[in-house]
């Protein structure tokens, strides 16, 4: 009967630390892979930008539409490659029935007459974010004013 031998790779110190610096380059390499191409579960989606939003007009240069509810009270946000300052001329000029509530760590709050739209315009990169709420057609409680203290 003929004894097979058994061949033994013997790993050095070296060999060691090659091998398992391969496998964790190979597993890094792959969970970067799988993360690149899997978007985040809790990503609003992205729309084309309406004209309006309920009753409140979206700038036409409008972009990145997130709206996040649809049913009242609606919400959407959207970005606009102008000051902050702009757009709240913008606003208070198109939207006659709002009016400036305060303004809050450069968050400028616009509150219609009957308290039911707010409009929230504040810095954003080399921009302004505006973001809207429009609560309904009931008149909500009051909202006190802001201020900077």
């Amino acid at each position: 009967m003929k004894k097979s031998k058994r061949q033994t790779m013997k790993f050095t110190p070296r060999k060691l630390i090659l091998v398992t610096s391969l496998m964790v380059m190979a597993s890094s390499l792959m969970a970067t892979d799988s993360m690149a191409t899997t978007p985040p579960e809790s990503q609003p989606e992205i729309s084309s930008c309406p004209a309006a939003f309920f009753a409140v007009k979206v700038h036409e240069d409008a972009k990145q539409c997130q709206p996040f509810d649809t049913d009242m009270p609606a919400s959407m946000v959207y970005f606009i490659a102008d000051t902050p300052d702009a757009i709240v001329a913008y606003y208070l000029a198109l939207m006659p029935d709002l009016s400036l509530k305060g303004e809050h760590n450069q968050r400028v709050l616009l509150v219609n007459d009957a308290q039911n739209v707010r409009v929230v315009v504040s810095p954003d990169g080399e921009g302004a974010q505006v973001d809207i709420l429009v609560l309904g057609k009931e008149t909500p409680a009051p909202i006190a004013s802001l201020s900077n203290d």
